[in-house]
Order: structure tokens, then sequence, then C-alpha cells
């Protein structure tokens, strides 16, 4: 059951508290086993796309200690889920090529923690550079590398316990 569900359950077990005199233990009943019933389904659903369920928990996490509450990293959650695949694997590619600019900066000793430059790059490491930016991460190295990573945790067992 996701928040919202339970948020709307609880408001109905909240004004059947606040209506003593109208509610019957039928009613009351019904409610629970509705609860019941929703929250059995939920389980279901989720144990049947484990490594979906698994990956979100991870995202929720960091979302929840990034925005510091559940609500807001749900809100995170659903906004990135409406963007396509491209997109995030083209967020991805800018990732993963950044790291590998800022390893090169620390394999020739520049440090650029304070956000510039301090030491003098001469043109050989300017070229180094260069050429070191078109070789490593493109958009279709990253896109067949994700779906074989993705193919070969969905082929892997384990993740599913």
């Amino acid at each position: 059951m996701s928040w919202k569900d339970k948020q709307h359950i609880t408001r109905i077990f909240n004004s059947f508290k606040r209506n003593k005199a109208n509610i019957y233990q039928e009613d009351i009943n019904a409610l629970k086993s509705l609860d019941e019933l929703i929250n059995d389904n939920s389980k279901t659903m989720t144990a049947g796309n484990l490594i979906y369920a698994k990956v979100l928990c991870l995202y929720l996490k960091q979302n929840a200690n990034y925005y510091s509450g559940v609500k807001m990293a749900i809100k995170g959650l659903q906004s990135e889920l409406k963007r396509p695949l491209e997109y995030h694997l083209e967020m991805l590619t800018k990732e993963l090529n950044n790291i590998e600019l800022i390893n090169y900066f620390e394999s020739k000793g520049i440090d650029l923690s304070n956000g510039y430059c301090d030491k003098k790059v001469n043109a050989e490491d300017n070229q180094d550079l260069i050429n070191k930016l078109k070789n490593e991460w493109s958009f279709e190295i990253v896109e067949k590398s994700f779906y074989n990573s993705a193919n070969d945790l969905l082929k892997n067992v384990e993740n599913y316990t």
C-alpha cells in the first residue's frame, strides 16, 4: 500500500472514531479487511518485481536522505520516472565523463576541489586531455553497457532473493 493509500485508510478510520455512535462492528471489520487486502496485494505485486523493488528502495533511501523526508522523496522519484530512459542514459554519460575528467586532473596532480585549476597546464597536457575526452564515454557506449549490465543483473537468479 502506498503512503497515500495508507493516509486515506487512516482518514476513514479516524472518521469512524469521531462518529462512535453510528458505527457497527461490521463496519470496523470491513475496513480492517480492506486494509489487509490492500497490504497483501501490494506485497504480492512487489514480490513479482523484486529487482525493481530493490532498486526503488535504494533510490527512495537516497532521496529520503537528500530531501529529509519520504513525501518529497516520492515526489522526486515520480518526476524522475516520468523522464524517458534516454534522458537518464544521457545524464549517466555526462556523469561518467565528469568522473573521468576529475580522475584525469587528479592523476596530473591538479586539485579542483577549490573550484578552479591552480596549476598551469602545458600544451601536451591540453592535447592529452582533448584526446581523453574524445575517446571516453559516448552515449552509444554507455547505452550498450547499460543494457548489457541490466541484462546480466536480470539473468542472475541471486538478485531475486
